[in-house]
């Protein structure tokens, strides 16, 4: 995703803007503005101070700028009284959401409304979100193919179980089907793709701008995702009315 991003800049003739909500310390966001040498200029928020800190902890990154406040707070009036982020309030050739809805709620055809407030039109918003599976039994089992045959290797179980208490479950609560998420994005766009996917994880691109998407989409390479590990391979099969599925 972040290498697509770098690739689809270097295609323009002006900087791109990016906007990436809820990503704790704006690691990726940041990285990319550093190494693109300000070809993109992003924007990031975090509702905790402690992620700020964490983002100015090596001097104020280049050409990247921080939000304290969770993105419903980030509206047009917001960015316009704030003069760092004045240069922001034209609106976002780029939105990334990674698994930042549903640790709110899971009314995703509001908070894509709301945030596409800050999408230029022909903009790209781009959704990383875990999603509940038609059927109880297969979310469970790539649950736990994705914690006993993958974070086993990296994690103790005593850590796996802590964050299934701690943040899971709260997760889950908020967490919709890929049916309902495709109904929600095609109120707000005519084109939509998924780009990859991995147990009960998708991600998901969505522009009402066929070619921009198409351009995106093409400076990607293939996901390195084990055949195993993938159950879904586009949006429309799962709701066919929804979304036109893909740009090419």
């Amino acid at each position: 995703m972040a290498y697509a991003v770098v690739r689809y800049a270097r295609l323009r003739s002006t900087p791109l803007s990016l906007y990436s909500l809820g990503t704790a310390e704006a690691t990726m966001a940041r990285t990319l503005s550093e190494f693109s040498g300000g070809q993109i200029l992003s924007l990031s928020c975090s509702p905790s101070p402690e992620n700020y800190k964490s983002f100015m902890a090596y001097g104020e990154p280049p050409h990247a700028e921080f939000f304290i406040g969770p993105f419903h707070w980030l509206t047009k009036t917001a960015l316009g009284s704030n003069q760092r982020l004045t240069k922001f309030q034209q609106g976002f050739d780029v939105i990334m959401e990674d698994t930042t809805f549903q640790m709110y709620s899971p009314n995703r055809r509001k908070q894509i409304e709301f945030v596409s407030q800050n999408l230029k039109n022909g903009g790209i918003f781009v959704f990383v979100e875990k999603f509940r599976a038609a059927e109880p039994d297969d979310y469970q089992r790539r649950e736990d193919q994705k914690d006993y045959g993958f974070k086993a290797r990296y994690f103790p179980h005593s850590e796996i179980e802590r964050k299934k208490t701690a943040v899971l479950s709260t997760m889950f609560n908020n967490e919709v089907t890929l049916e309902e998420m495709a109904r929600a994005v095609s109120a707000h766009f005519s084109h939509c793709i998924m780009t990859w996917n991995s147990g009960n994880f998708c991600s998901l691109a969505a522009s009402n701008s066929k070619e921009n998407l198409g351009l995106y989409v093409s400076q990607m390479p293939g996901p390195a995702i084990p055949h195993e590990y993938v159950y879904e391979s586009s949006v429309s099969q799962n709701v066919a009315t929804a979304v036109t599925e893909g740009p090419v």
